[in-house]
């Protein structure tokens, strides 16, 4: 009776551990730089200045089938239209035609939870689609 139980507590043991090695075993930096688009901002900071670094970027990156958001976009590599943040309550990506005007590649980590940034949104603003949880630190970007 004792084997058997001493058996039982070795087997959730070994599941356990190799659980754990799974998890820690994730890469969350890139090795390489990954070809993305910029595609839209964060809502709640598309009333400050889109060209001085003071707004959240949503990239399309090739690689992940998700929007991510970067703080701290570099100044100086692209110029973005102000009237892309006009309507920033309700619409926070760019328009259609554009998906593939601002491209970059970069290298980035996923944030960990006490790296991101949720600045306060204002109550008139539709968050909808947007997902502030997926952020990124841009290790460098680049045209």
């Amino acid at each position: 009776m004792k084997t058997s139980f001493n058996s039982i507590s070795k087997i959730i043991l070994i599941l356990l551990l190799s659980n754990c090695s799974k998890e820690t075993a994730k890469c969350y930096t890139c090795e390489n730089f990954s070809d993305g688009y910029v595609i839209g901002f964060d809502p709640c900071t598309g009333v400050l200045d889109p060209n001085g670094g003071d707004v959240g970027f949503l990239l399309r990156i090739s690689a992940v089938k998700d929007t991510l958001i970067v703080y701290k976009f570099p100044k100086g590599i692209y110029q973005f239209p102000s009237q892309y943040f006009l309507n920033y309550q309700y619409n926070c990506f760019f328009p259609d035609s554009t998906s593939q005007n601002y491209a970059i590649k970069i290298k980035y980590r996923l944030a960990s939870n006490n790296e991101k940034i949720f600045p306060l949104c204002r109550g008139d603003i539709v968050t909808g689609s947007f997902n502030p949880n997926n952020q990124i630190i841009a290790i460098s970007i680049s045209k």
